[in-house]
């Protein structure tokens, strides 16, 4: 009986010091990585660097280009200046903004309601309790936070007419303004002179419907 006692106790004292060995080995190898980690510094300057460089690209330019996306007719657009583009995923109203707004402003001009009606109607039509999206564009002309703000202005301004006099639900549709990031055209020409023509295209809204097959239940 004292003999098994024993033995139970060698056999205690045996696995607490190898626990505790165990405890020492494992408390002591943070110091090590630690002094790994800090060792090779050039790695966390070129991380940075790496960071630097990646903040200088561009924004991707996003192009509804006529091949992929055909123009179409919709019958309640009757206005030669709204062009629509539509393939079995999209369809991509494209407003000037030239027409909705007057120059640097963020309020919808009276006349060009008629045009934001035949839009609406058209929506209502065709792609009723459908996600869209309103994306706003400027041109190069003044600084990139002013542009970017007046862009987010000018879609904002849409959302609002859409949701309280184009009988569209505000909850489906969303919006981004990304002021002069997505040209369609060049701001200046090849002499670096001002491109007015190109500008004028740059500046425009962009009304993009998610096309979503009906299901029946």
């Amino acid at each position: 009986m004292y003999s098994l006692r024993f033995s139970v106790c060698l056999v205690s004292i045996v696995l607490t010091i190898i626990a505790n060995n165990l405890v020492c080995s494992a408390t002591a190898k943070p110091k090590v990585s630690f002094l790994t980690v800090q060792q090779p510094q050039t790695k966390f300057f070129n991380a940075q660097l790496l960071a630097q460089e990646l903040s200088k690209v561009r924004t991707p330019i996003v192009q509804f280009s006529k091949d992929t996306y055909p123009e179409v007719n919709l019958p309640e657009i009757t206005s030669g200046q709204i062009q629509v583009q539509e393939n079995q995923y999209l369809t991509i109203i494209t407003l000037p903004a030239d027409i909705l707004f007057d120059s640097n402003k963020e309020t919808i001009r009276p006349d060009a309601e008629k045009m934001l009606r035949q839009v609406s109607q058209a929506i209502n039509n065709h792609y009723p309790n459908t996600w869209l999206q309103i994306l706003g564009h400027t041109d190069s002309k003044g600084s990139k936070d002013d542009n970017l703000k007046l862009s987010e202005q000018w879609v904002a301004a849409v959302q609002k007419w859409l949701s309280e006099k184009g009988g569209i639900d505000i909850s489906l549709i969303s919006k981004e303004g990304y002021g002069q990031a997505q040209p369609v055209a060049p701001n200046q020409k090849s002499d670096s002179s001002d491109n007015p023509a190109g500008r004028q295209k740059n500046r425009r809204i962009e009304i993009v419907i998610q096309k979503v097959a009906n299901h029946q239940v």
